[in-house]
């Protein structure tokens, strides 16, 4: 599977992890399984991590209208890494469709080290 997520209560954060090929389809499925699961909590931090991605087939309608979902809350800190310029790029591109004041808490990083402490950890959380 291209993408899935853990969830640490004890910090809370959400760690998702996508890998190989990832579609709109995947991405939309991520978003439902993570807004299904009975532990996530929207006031969770929150990290992403793209260095398994291989290839990226992500339509603009898609990274829109998933900013746009009311899944996280405002404080909520994201942070993403995306090591490549073409997922640095479409994650600074849903960055800019999360809006204010939601942008302010998400930030997008090219290695885990300053993503890692963005959301307040030292070590990376278990593989999902």
């Amino acid at each position: 599977m291209p993408v899935s997520h853990s969830i640490d209560t004890q910090h809370p954060l959400v760690y998702t992890v996508f890998s190989g090929k990832v579609t709109d389809e995947d991405f939309d499925d991520h978003l439902r399984s993570l807004r299904a699961d009975p532990r996530f909590e929207s006031t969770m931090a929150e990290l992403v991590d793209l260095r398994e991605v291989t290839d990226v087939s992500l339509s603009p309608d898609t990274i829109h209208s998933s900013a746009r979902w009311e899944l996280h809350a405002a404080q909520a800190r994201r942070a993403v890494v995306a090591p490549t310029d073409v997922l640095f790029g479409l994650a600074r591109m849903y960055q800019s469709y999360v809006g204010e004041p939601a942008e302010s808490q998400f930030r997008v990083f090219r290695t885990l080290a300053p993503a890692l402490a963005w959301v307040g950890l030292e070590v990376p959380p278990t593989t999902p």
